[in-house]
């Protein structure tokens, strides 16, 4: 689930990949020499052009390993499975960078038809739990890293020997990820961003072992691959600390509720994704409510609607 900047919001600076495009949906298109795309058909105000669904192949081996099937979706199964058969002959394993139904809705099917195992740190969903640290698989060599913030449960896989890492909705090629609070929260997010930039090797220097001539590289679940992460990552930095200036803001001047707040910092948007909205907004204002950030307490309880998601 992505946060689309809406007509009349606050504007903040474009991301750095803005411009950039992706392949139509069905259409897999490489993207470095172990990472192929293959875009969903699941465009919307909270998902973009849709889910990146990605395959994995470690050149002269046999295995692919797919991330995130994304929806349930017959064609897009379809097509992803026979891309991974194409590359590798077997599928070896499905990794999923989080749990939200735009990236999993796919998953079991995608477990049946191939007999892949599911890797993810979701015990609900997951064969096997991950946790940050090395991984092998196919002969692809992945470090998984703990990048919670968008949701508690999210991952990025880091392929050093290219030095390329999926971040789900951690990071995004366009615009900036929703934090569903209560489970996401701007200071996770915050270590996150930090943390994958230190994954990349401050995501412009050198890094021994690598691809010749491959830079550094995101790929996110949603918008085209960053080619400048460093740019990307400073800016996801930086909006976050203007949206949390902001919500002060907003709640200075007189907002009292989640939805006043929400209304002052964005502008008119989709009532489609308001709940979305709301849920960072109360994000930001709980994290400026435990720093002490806040002139006047707002009441941050999480409306029914929200909690039966």
């Amino acid at each position: 689930m992505t946060s689309a900047t809406q007509p009349g919001a606050t504007p903040l600076p474009p991301p750095a990949s803005a411009g950039a495009t992706l392949p139509p949906a069905g259409q897999p298109r490489q993207v470095t020499p172990r990472a192929t795309l293959l875009l969903a058909p699941n465009p919307g105000p909270m998902t973009f052009d849709g889910t990146n669904s990605w395959v994995l192949h470690e050149p002269g081996r046999r295995g692919a390993v797919i991330v995130d099937p994304g929806p349930d979706d017959p064609g897009h199964l379809d097509a992803l499975i026979a891309l991974a058969a194409e590359q590798g002959g077997t599928v070896a394993a499905i990794l999923v960078t989080h749990g939200h139904p735009d990236h999993t809705s796919g998953v079991r099917e995608t477990a049946r038809r191939t007999g892949a195992p599911v890797l993810c740190a979701s015990p609900h969903r997951a064969d096997t739990v991950l946790g940050p640290g090395p991984l092998t698989l196919a002969g692809l060599r992945i470090e998984v890293l703990a990048t919670p913030g968008h949701s508690s449960d999210s991952l990025s896989f880091h392929l050093p020997d290219e030095r390329s890492i999926m971040t789900g909705d951690t990071v995004l090629g366009r615009s900036a990820p929703v934090i569903l609070d209560p489970d996401g929260r701007v200071d996770a997010m915050l270590a996150s961003l930090a943390a994958i930039m230190r994954a990349l090797g401050g995501a412009s220097g050198a890094s021994g072992g690598t691809d010749a001539g491959q830079g550094p590289v995101i790929l996110p679940g949603h918008g085209p691959l960053v080619t400048q992460p460093a740019d990307q990552l400073t800016l996801a930095i930086s909006a976050r600390e203007a949206r949390l200036a902001q919500a002060a803001a907003a709640v200075d001047s007189g907002c009292r509720t989640v939805s006043a707040v929400a209304d002052r910092m964005y502008g008119p948007f989709d009532e489609r994704i308001r709940m979305g909205i709301e849920a960072t907004v109360r994000a930001h204002l709980r994290y400026l409510a435990d720093h002490g950030r806040l002139s006047r307490p707002v009441p941050l309880e999480v409306p029914p609607r929200w909690q039966a998601r």
